[in-house]
């Protein structure tokens, strides 16, 4: 609720992770995340004086200067009595890097939301179902700016998807009015297995064109069209100044419905890039998303980005990225979001529905929740948090006070005040076209060198102009060895540079699962320099691009030697065992599985493909399992069924009985007849009948019990069963699978001429 702390809860962990030399991709909605920009090393009156709202100073009576020093003064000492001071706010802004960007806005350094669509993403040839992903989002968004809907499974966003594709491939560029001039005149003659006219008629394919273009002539198409790339890996990058990047990319400044549009494009460029990552345990970058009203809903509500959020939510974590949510509106987070999240930190809730949405999630969770915790949550004071984690062993709760923050905390900031703090810190001039590399990935080269120049088609390829052994270059290139395929690197072809030879390889790497009854075939394309001594240097070793080589010998250039021992059968197996290690450690394949259902996605099948075969699958374990438990009870259920019907006929018999037995009259007059003897015998008799007739009517109503309670246990057991699979739906988890050596096969060997 307001004032529970929420604000300076989310600005203390973002601090501590850039204390802790994380970097962090802070989403802000409202304004108050910039505020982590106003870290001021000497607590001075003069460096808060020019955030001070003049307006609310004079309405307090007093002038802004004064109000600065209070709260200079106050700032000072409330981090003193936490053991903290100006050191401590010196050591965190020194060591962060920060950068305030705006989609749509001039304020701050804008992005280009469409990148993905008219630039070819690095993630081309290393992973293309990442580059499909990030190229898809654009597409979306694209359509949604025209005004139409942007699911990936409409005929337009198949089209303009495989029309971009088609040129990012090629190496071109693939803009808007690229795309324009395709449909008006489509370069490809079929979809799929249709014919491109029958898969989108004319008469809908002008309709497409007449939106596309009433957006391109739009002057609010440029605002989305400038600034940095959408690339949050080459944002977290790390610093070679050894400083950590804060990145806070603000929406405050957007209307509801293209803040929606724009975020979701961004949480699909980071689930993208989560993607393109190796595993591990480490926290290696964390994404804050503050105010996430609205975002993630309970079903059936799905705005675009809840998706990806709870993709991130499933997956991240694998991958080393955490994803820390903060709302005020716990019941509009969808539940399968709550039950993923492993830390809760849970401020005072004011309202029943609130607390009891809390106690439910953390009981979905798997965390429980004690009787009390109602009451514990609605008594916490301001700035104090109830904790849950369910890594924090051997009790995961905990109550944690927050300390105090070492930024200043002023509120919401306006546009006018983002754009005085984004000149204040040098933020607003756009960076270079060349984007550092993403966490974890080799430096890129110089921009504006031979080498920058490639690696703009295909960023592993920096490694193609590494350093190689100083040798006296011919003027022309030497023979190659039987078996060596001449290759020539592009930057390379028209260069009068000095050249020196690097190793190629194409291989077909297998992989497969006997478990899951998975089999995968892939074809990749390997580069790598060789050492002073004349072999394959593995940590050189890179995947090739599509479209990176091309067959044949620069006509320019001096060339160095080959190495030594190249042609013969020891040397071909050296190169050939280099590239083999290689692939059988690094190339990997991500397959998404249902453990309980036993699915695994195809290669190359389609999400929904894959969606449908696991509602099947679990429609077949349930009616399944319904047999088995019906079966479990059938016997069960049908021996209290004859219980029950003989304890019904015992009742009704001893009911009979009961009505021939001799009433009170006919006792009277038998004792006049037969005297006191035979008015007893009769009375004794009646006795017996009615305490017969009891007992049958309780064994008739516990043998109807036992029937309801058979009968209520087989219901319960196929609700569990139902619900069992349900959630196996929701599970999917990603494996990884690696080939062994023995499934890499190595098609061919080359040398390739790149400029030294």
């Amino acid at each position: 609720m307001t004032g529970s702390g929420k604000t300076g809860l989310l600005a203390t962990l973002i601090e501590e992770a850039i204390r802790s030399r994380v970097p962090v991709l802070a989403i802000d909605v409202k304004g108050d995340l910039p505020n982590l920009f106003l870290a001021f090393p000497e607590l001075a009156p003069a460096d808060f004086a020019p955030w001070v709202d003049a307006h609310a100073a004079s309405r307090s009576g007093r002038a802004p200067l004064e109000v600065a020093a209070a709260t200079a003064a106050s700032w000072r000492e409330g981090l003193a009595s936490w053991g903290l001071g100006p050191a401590d706010v010196a050591s965190l802004a020194g060591g962060m890097a920060p950068r305030l960007l705006a989609p749509g806005a001039s304020f701050a350094e804008p992005i280009h939301v469409l990148s993905a669509l008219e630039r070819r993403s690095p993630a081309w040839g290393i992973d293309d179902e990442v580059a499909r992903d990030e190229l898809s989002a654009a597409v979306s968004l694209l359509l949604r700016l025209s005004g139409r809907e942007g699911d990936p499974r409409a005929r337009e966003h198949v089209v303009l998807s495989a029309l971009a594709e088609r040129r990012l491939l090629a190496g071109g560029t693939s803009t808007l009015t690229d795309l324009l001039g395709d449909l008006a005149s489509p370069p490809i003659a079929t979809l799929g297995a249709l014919a491109f006219d029958d898969y989108l008629p004319e008469k809908e394919r002008r309709a497409l064109l007449a939106d596309l273009n009433s957006l391109l002539a739009s002057p609010k198409l440029q605002t989305w069209l400038k600034g940095a790339p959408l690339d949050p890996g080459a944002w977290l990058a790390p610093r070679e100044d050894g400083r950590t990047p804060l990145v806070v990319a603000t929406f405050a400044h957007l209307d509801d419905e293209d803040r929606s549009t724009v975020l979701a494009v961004l949480l699909d460029a980071v689930l993208a890039w989560v993607r393109s990552l190796s595993g591990t345990s480490d926290l290696r970058a964390l994404v804050v998303i503050d105010e996430a009203f609205g975002m993630i809903p309970p079903h059936p509500a799905s705005p675009p980005t809840k998706p990806p959020i709870l993709a991130l939510l499933k997956q991240a974590r694998a991958f080393g990225v955490g994803l820390l949510l903060a709302t005020q509106n716990t019941t509009d987070l969808d539940y399968k979001a709550l039950s993923n999240a492993g830390l809760w930190m849970i401020g005072r809730l004011s309202t029943d529905g609130d607390r009891a949405r809390v106690v439910e999630g953390l009981a979905g969770a798997g965390i429980g929740a004690s009787g009390d915790l109602d009451g514990v949550l609605k008594a916490l004071p301001s700035r104090t948090f109830f904790v849950r984690d369910v890594h924090r062993k051997p009790d995961p709760s905990a109550l944690v006070e927050t300390r105090w923050c070492l930024s200043w905390l002023r509120g919401p900031m306006t546009r006018k005040e983002l754009g005085d703090l984004a000149r204040k810190l040098g933020l607003r001039a756009a960076p270079p076209e060349t984007a550092p590399p993403p966490v974890g990935a080799p430096a890129a080269p110089p921009a504006g060198s031979a080498a920058g120049a490639a690696a703009a088609a295909a960023p592993t390829a920096a490694a193609l102009t590494s350093p190689a052994p100083a040798r006296v270059a011919a003027p022309s290139a030497p023979s190659l060895p039987a078996g060596f395929v001449a290759y020539v690197d592009a930057s390379a072809v028209a260069s009068a540079a000095p050249l020196v030879p690097r190793a190629a390889a194409v291989a077909v790497v297998r992989l497969r699962d006997t478990e899951l009854g998975l089999a995968f075939e892939r074809r990749h394309g390997f580069v790598a320099s060789f050492d002073a001594g004349g072999k394959v240097d593995p940590t050189s070793i890179v995947e090739l691009a599509a479209g990176r080589l091309t067959a044949g010998t620069p006509t320019a250039g001096a060339f160095g030697p080959l190495p030594t021992g190249l042609g013969t059968k020891a040397g071909r197996a050296a190169i050939e065992k280099a590239f083999k290690d290689h692939a059988s450690l690094r190339v990997a394949v991500e397959v998404q599985v249902s453990p309980l259902l036993g699915v695994a996605r195809a290669d190359g099948e389609a999400p929904e493909a894959f969606a449908a075969r696991l509602r099947s699958a679990a429609e077949k374990l349930f009616a399944e399992r319904k047999v088995a438990i019906a079966a479990k009870y059938a016997t069960r259920i049908a021996k209290a069924v004859q219980r029950r019907d003989l304890a019904r006929m015992q009742w009704q018999e001893a009911h009979q009985r009961l009505g021939a037995a001799t009433g009170a009259t006919g006792e009277f007059f038998l004792g006049l007849v037969g005297g006191k003897r035979a008015a007893s015998a009769a009375r004794t008799q009646r006795g017996k009948t009615e305490t017969a007739l009891d007992k049958a009517r309780d064994a008739s109503q516990k043998a109807d019990s036992e029937l309801l309670e058979e009968q209520r246990a087989e219901a319960t057991e196929q609700q569990l069963a139902h619900a069992e699979i349900a959630r196996a739906l929701e599970a999917i988890e990603v494996r990884r699978l690696l080939p062994k050596r023995g499934d890499v096969e190595i098609l061919g060997l080359g040398i390739v001429w790149c400029v030294g």
